[in-house]
Order: C-alpha cells, then sequence, then structure tokens
C-alpha cells in the first residue's frame, strides 16, 4: 500500500488550521518512526478542498522514515510552512500521518488517519483525528489504546479531505 500520508497537511483549510492545531496530543505513537516512506509520494500537490487553485504541497523524501513538507499558499507565491518533517505510523493496520504541530500554543503532534490512498499513489483521502480526547491522554499506551477504540468511528474525524498529485518527481510525469 503507498503511503501519501503526508499531505494531510490539511490545517491549511481555515477550519481545519484551528480545530487541527488544537487537538495536538502531547505523544508520539513511535519514538522513531518504523514505517517506512513510499518513494512515489514525493511531488506537487494539490488538496482539492482548497478554494484556491494557485495554493499546492511539496512533498518531498527525507530519509527512510520521514517526508518534508512545504507549503506554498497565497497563490503559491509563499511558503506558508516550509520543510515541515512528518512519518507515519500504523495501528491495527491502519496508517496515520503523525504531524509536529508548529503552534507553540498547542505544542505536540497532529495524527491523519489515511482512509484510501490510490494504487499509483496520485489520490489521497484523509481525515484529522479531531476529537478533543487526544489532548487529554497520559501516555503513549493511552493514546495507542485511544486509537485502536475509534479506528472506525467517524465522530472522532474530521471531514474527509482529497488530495491530488499533480507532478511526480522520481519522473515528472504529469498524471492526466
Amino acid at each position: 500500500m503507498n503511503i501519501l500520508y503526508f499531505i494531510c497537511y490539511a490545517l491549511f483549510i481555515p477550519g481545519f488550521w484551528s480545530s487541527g492545531i488544537k487537538n495536538a496530543c502531547k505523544y508520539k505513537i513511535d519514538e522513531k518512526p518504523t514505517v517506512h516512506i513510499d518513494m512515489g509520494m514525493a511531488g506537487i500537490w494539490k488538496m482539492q478542498e482548497d478554494t484556491n487553485a494557485h495554493d499546492y504541497l511539496i512533498v518531498e523524501n527525507d530519509g527512510d522514515y520521514q517526508y518534508r513538507l512545504t507549503y506554498m499558499n497565497r497563490g503559491g507565491d509563499n511558503r506558508g510552512l516550509e520543510h515541515f518533517r512528518f512519518n507515519l505510523c500504523e495501528i491495527n493496520g491502519v496508517k496515520f500521518f503523525i504531524i509536529d504541530n508548529w503552534d507553540e500554543n498547542y505544542p505536540g503532534y497532529l495524527y491523519y488517519r489515511i482512509n484510501n490512498i490510490d494504487q499509483g499513489t496520485w489520490y489521497i483521502t484523509a481525515s484529522l483525528v479531531t476529537d478533543p480526547a487526544i489532548t487529554k491522554v497520559s501516555g503513549v499506551a493511552e493514546l495507542r489504546e485511544l486509537l485502536v477504540k475509534n479506528l472506525d468511528n467517524p465522530s472522532f474525524y474530521g471531514r474527509q479531505l482529497h488530495f491530488v498529485k499533480h507532478y511526480e518527481f522520481n519522473s515528472f510525469r504529469r498524471k492526466e
């Protein structure tokens, strides 16, 4: 299964910006990432829910277990967030993106459930954990238990987000 569990930087949509930041978890499932990256995820991505047609995301591979993400907003003229690192974890066969929260008022990590990735890593759907219970866990074991308990609970997550890769860095071929 391919892993574009990345661009789950849907936090750039105004509604997700605030809700995502406030739902940062203080704990990371794995101290060191254990899920290998998908080399095919590197490229230029567009979040379909972003109403500015010129905003985009750049995903770059950063070693065997991490990605780097740069968000180009304001019509692609501004590096909204540059070279943020994120990685993956897997809970009972379900993969999540783990993204460091950049807001100092809500330190911790944001968790995105990967709902679907197509065979060629050109389309991804993901949902941010928005349930406030994630901010109250007291350790990694409790976090893991909370995620397992809510893997299939739709009210635990925000709305589904859709990402489309427009260019692939490995070959720079355009998906039509």
